[in-house]
């Protein structure tokens, strides 16, 4: 009896690990509406088994999203102990919303929907931190300039990808031209105006998340 408990709990943990496996795929290239059955195809698994395992789909992109953003924070962490902090930081960002393989799902997440799951913005949290971690690194040696940050570039970025979507099959180089604009803009600027206003913080999506949440909606204190 306890061996066969071993294997159904060892075959339902298979099955869990497929579906998360097959819906960050489909995630990845299609955004996140697509269909459950699609995903349990992927898989190779009945819908039902899905819901046993996720009693909805949201339940699934929850956990799924937040794997990906626990994976990006920890490259994001990896990559402080490299040689070059400007490199790292640039290659943290193609690597994690763009690029050749574009996390959608990632992208998508950031946004008001997805945003109101406190696990997702926990894990958003993580990333903001790792990529805050090596834009100062790289402020530090003085190749991007000072006034930015970690959000300003998350926000950029999330643009680069939200608008180049839809255009990859027509110039897969379309990514990748709008990521070096975004790297120009971020490098320290030999003349020229500072930005008007200040880099965003945490607090400050926290705020305004609770501020269109409304009181109704809002995380107790």
């Amino acid at each position: 009896m306890v061996e066969t408990d071993r294997h159904l709990r060892a075959d339902a943990e298979r099955n869990r690990r497929k579906l998360l496996e097959a819906a960050a795929l489909e995630f990845r290239e299609n955004g996140l509406d697509v269909c459950v059955a699609d995903i349990a195809e992927r898989a190779g698994v009945g819908r039902g088994t899905v819901f046993r395992h996720f009693p909805s789909k949201e339940h699934l992109i929850t956990a799924v999203v937040v794997e990906r953003m626990h994976e990006a924070a920890e490259r994001g962490r990896a990559r402080l102990e490299g040689p070059d902090p400007d490199g790292a930081l640039f290659s943290f960002l193609e690597e994690t919303v763009g690029g050749r393989h574009l996390d959608r799902a990632l992208v998508d997440a950031v946004g008001d929907t997805f945003l109101g799951n406190p696990e997702i913005r926990g894990a958003l949290a993580e990333v903001v931190l790792a990529l805050d971690a090596l834009l100062r690194r790289a402020q530090e040696q003085g190749t991007i300039r000072r006034d930015i940050g970690a959000l300003d570039v998350l926000m950029m970025t999330k643009g680069v990808c939200h608008a180049t979507g839809p255009l990859r099959q027509l110039d897969p180089d379309i990514a990748n031209r709008q990521f070096d604009l975004v790297r120009s803009a971020l490098s320290a600027p030999s003349s020229g105006e500072p930005l008007r206003g200040r880099p965003l913080t945490l607090e400050d999506m926290e705020h305004a998340f609770a501020a269109a949440a409304g009181p109704a909606q809002a995380a107790p204190a």
